[in-house]
């Protein structure tokens, strides 16, 4: 039995009737524009493999929307037609602090398709149409059934079902989560911890053993406790997605948020473990609703948390009592502790690793306000929570930074208001913040002559900073600092020892503080391209770091490394290993380089992963799939999926392209060369590599160069990656085959000329803003939806969309196939698929997700 049941086929006959019959104001009918070349032959499988449910003149016809030559939305100045609306105040044009003129006589930018936009997600048109194109999709790929199935089960058989986290200690407890075969969501668990216990206690050998009951399991350590079970709670729900989960100090609740539609505004709980009793917290007779985060005071009487306004931008701090002295429960009971009115600006809490201090961060992209309250101090203090907020330096155009506490100073990483191409390490004592003016620099007394480290310059940067306080004797340093950054275009992390005594022998202009560090190591790895970072660690007394590491051949694993003795390779304990059944990293191999870009000078980073065999034969006709993202500083790192492996297997060379817009070379290849004006290196280095890829003018010893054609080459971008694909095929349409587009923001113009569209405002300083002077022409150039070329033949395009995605509205992925449809042929069906049940990270259920996955894997197999 293939995917579909006979009920299922049933139903899809019975809307195909009416999909064929019905007349609509939006839609008519037409047929989809084939070239006469087209061939059934695939990409990787045999003509003879490859059933067609489909075929010839028989194929139907795609949804042909409705366009309104006529419909367009204002940039620049709000003329004064559109003002007249005085039921609500007029929407922003432009931030605070932007000094650029608006456009004036404002502009028109087309807007056929704008009826498809529908912020409540309920109007019966719209939702019939994105039906239809569901339907459509299922129709032209239903003979992929077989192999959807067959690339399904293979990544199963690379995943254990019944798996866990690797336990972290906190406290009494070691907390881990588990998941169980054919349940979909995580269970969150604990077991109790020995004093002085450094590492868990050994694992149940009967862990994984199947019980009667699904829900059910054996325990993986003595005396496990389950605190959170998300699989009972989604049995009866289609949607549902964990924001924070925060036990209480005293150990006795939990509080967690959750989202049960897809649209990241998530409900308020709280639950006491043992009784398992679960309250959803109320504001007056509606849910408590936030964006997801939470923390608990130190007493687990009250819970912070932030609200969103209408836009979805985190905007209100509050407090929620929960408890009174006598533990007894106390209904609606919040305080309003702060306010950002700037619409730029969004909150964001959070607490130190040592769990005394919550930090308020109010950030836009190019400016930071951060500030803090002393929980300690909170639980004795007459004043308001309010008035215990303390800024640790007032928001100052092209100012950022982030704080973590480390012994009595706040370690500042910050960009010297951009005086740095990447992120500087600073120091300040805690009381004595006024502004910036009052950082001093963290010195490196190693050497002879105290040097900065990490001083912001171009060789390497710095993005996280993990503060470790172990009491081991008298010789241990004050603290250790783990710093996560990138170093020759490779994620590092460096272990500091740090040191309190005043510097004064330091070289001008460097002005010291006394909070230095005494001993550095660079953790270093046997393989020379990888990918690392922080682990699970929630105890700031351990000894020991858990580093999660892992490449693009080797399956990830969880190190323990002493903070003491990093450099020792015997003094490194493996905690957990990540198992790939069937998976033999010697048949694959992995290769990184860099390819020139049209500009002449700059080197774009691309990593390659490939099963041997299949590289070895390559006379440029091997299958290359294309994968890339450029935005927000991101970057795409050289680690392992087994999801690549059905690919790879089958001949498939998978490419990451690190273009400018990224994070991949620090702060710069991102502030400097891929955002603002300087975007469109982003799309040029794109296809500059997919250039490279397909040069038949390959010299011999070339890595990746000419190892595919035209005909072989795919690529995917999701979200601003999906940005980053549409504006590529609109540059290079005959350059690829075959192209996936994750909800992707491809109606840059439209969107960003509407603060009332959520996170518009924010992300004026991402992208510029098209309503000003500078920035209009420029986006234009660009913007996928205003530039499909006319009658060019452009690759097969698979598009999806959630329809509760508050970041890439559903409307932007429905209006970009319909544009594409119109204007140009295709190698093949431009295909939409909006999932009506999700957001913007698609399905929250793993097997479902595993499944929509596998689904976008056969649609590129499947291509001639």
């Amino acid at each position: 039995m293939g995917l579909l049941s006979l009920s299922h086929i049933v139903v899809i006959s019975t809307l195909l009737l009416l999909t064929l019959y019905r007349i609509d104001c939006f839609t008519s009918s037409s047929c989809i524009s084939w070239p006469q070349h087209r061939s059934r032959s695939n990409l990787l499988l045999d003509s003879s493999s490859a059933s067609s449910a489909i075929d010839g003149d028989k194929k139907p016809a795609p949804p042909v929307p409705f366009r309104d030559e006529n419909a367009f939305v204002w940039a620049g100045e709000l003329p004064g037609e559109a003002l007249q609306d005085n039921s609500s105040p007029p929407p922003i044009r432009q931030s605070k602090l932007s000094r650029n003129p608006l456009l004036s006589p404002p502009r028109r930018l087309p807007n056929p398709y704008g009826w498809m936009r529908d912020d409540s997600r309920s109007n019966a048109t719209v939702l019939n149409h994105l039906r239809e194109e569901n339907l459509y999709t299922r129709l032209m790929t239903q003979h992929l059934d077989g192999l959807t199935e067959q690339l399904y089960q293979e990544f199963l058989s690379a995943i254990e079902e019944t798996d866990y986290t690797s336990p972290a200690a906190c406290g009494a407890y070691w907390y881990y989560s588990r998941f169980i075969e054919g349940l979909s969501y995580p269970i969150y668990c604990r077991a109790p911890r020995k004093k002085g216990e450094l590492y868990h206690p050994p694992i149940n050998e009967r862990w994984n053993e199947k019980c009667k009951n699904p829900f059910d399991m054996q325990p993986l350590l003595s005396d496990e406790e389950v605190y959170l079970h998300l699989p009972k709670m989604a049995a009866k729900k289609k949607y549902l997605a964990a924001g924070a989960i925060k036990v209480s100090p005293d150990d006795t609740h939990v509080a967690y948020s959750l989202d049960e539609v897809g649209g990241e505004t998530c409900q308020l709980y709280i639950k006491h473990i043992e009784s398992n009793k679960e309250r959803l917290l109320y504001d007056g007779d509606k849910p408590l609703e936030g964006d997801g985060s939470l923390c608990w005071d130190l007493e687990g009487k009250s819970i912070f948390f932030c609200t969103m306004d209408a836009t979805h931008r985190p905007y209100r701090l509050y407090r929620r009592q929960i408890f009174d002295d006598e533990g007894n429960y106390i209904d609606d009971n919040k305080q309003l502790i702060f306010e950002e009115e700037d619409g730029s600006f969004s909150l964001r809490i959070s607490k130190t690793f040592d769990l005394r201090y919550i930090l308020l961060t109010c950030s836009a992209k190019e400016s930071t306000e951060l500030y803090y309250i002393d929980l300690e101090r909170s639980k004795d203090s007459q004043e308001s929570v309010a008035e215990q907020l303390v800024c640790i330096s007032k928001r100052v155009d092209k100012l950022c930074y982030r704080v973590t506490r480390c012994a009595g100073y706040w370690l500042i990483l910050t960009n010297n208001k951009g005086n740095t191409p990447n992120l500087s390490l600073k120091a300040c004592r805690i009381g004595e913040e006024k502004d910036s003016s009052s950082w001093l620099d963290v010195v490196n007394t190693e050497h002879e002559t105290p040097e900065l480290m990490f001083n912001g310059g171009d060789g390497r940067s710095v993005d996280g900073v993990t503060i470790f306080s172990p009491d081991e004797n008298d010789d241990t340093p004050l603290a250790y600092a783990v710093v996560t950054g990138r170093e020759d275009g490779i994620p590092r992390i460096w272990i500091l020892e740090f040191a309190e005594r005043e510097i004064n022998d330091a070289a001008p202009p460097l002005k010291a503080s006394p909070l230095h560090v005494t001993k550095s190591c660079r953790l270093e790895f046997d393989e020379s391209a990888y990918d690392c970072g922080i682990g699970g660690n929630r105890d700031n007394t351990l000894p020991y770091v858990v580093v999660a590491y892992d490449s693009l051949v080797t399956p990830p694993s969880h190190i323990a490394i002493p903070l003491s003795n990093p450099e020792n390779f015997d003094a490194r304990r493996v905690i957990k290993e990540k198992k790939v059944e069937g998976y033999d990293k010697e048949l694959f191999g992995c290769e990184r380089f860099t390819v020139k870009s049209r500009d002449g000078e700059t080197e774009i980073p691309v990593s390659m992963v490939f099963q041997r065999d299949a590289l070895a034969k390559t006379n440029g006709n091997t299958p290359v799939h294309l994968y890339g993202y450029g935005s927000y500083g991101a970057s795409i790192e050289a680690s392992f999926r087994s999801t690549r492996l059905p690919l790879l297997k089958r001949g498939v060379v998978y490419v990451l392209a690190h273009v400018r817009g990224g994070g991949e070379n620090g702060r710069p290849w991102y502030e400097e060369q891929g955002k603002y004006l300087s975007k469109k290196n982003t799309f040029n280095d794109f296809v500059d590599i997919a250039r490279w890829l397909t040069d038949t003018n390959a010299q011999e010893g070339s890595i990746g160069r000419g190892i595919t054609n035209p005909s072989k080459l795919s690529c995917e971008g999701r979200s601003a990656g999906g940005l980053l694909i549409g504006a590529s095929i609109n540059q290079a349409p005959d350059l690829f085959r075959a192209a996936l587009l994750g909800v992707p923001f491809v109606d840059l113009m439209c969107t960003m000329v509407d603060s009332t569209i959520p996170l518009t405002c924010i992300e004026w300083q991402e992208w510029g803003n098209p309503n000003e002077e500078t920035y209009f022409d420029y986006m234009m150039s660009y913007c996928p939806m205003q530039n499909v070329q006319e009658g060019k033949t452009y690759p097969s395009c698979l598009i999806t969309g959630g329809l509760h995605d508050p970041r890439v509205q559903y409307w932007e992925p429905a209006k970009f196939c319909s544009t594409l449809r119109h204007e140009c042929t295709s190698l093949g069906p431009i295909l939409l698929k909006t999932d009506l049940e999700a957001g913007h990270f698609a399905a929250s259920d793993r097997y479902k997700y595993l499944k929509e996955q596998a689904f976008e894997y056969a649609y590129l197999l499947d291509q001639p």
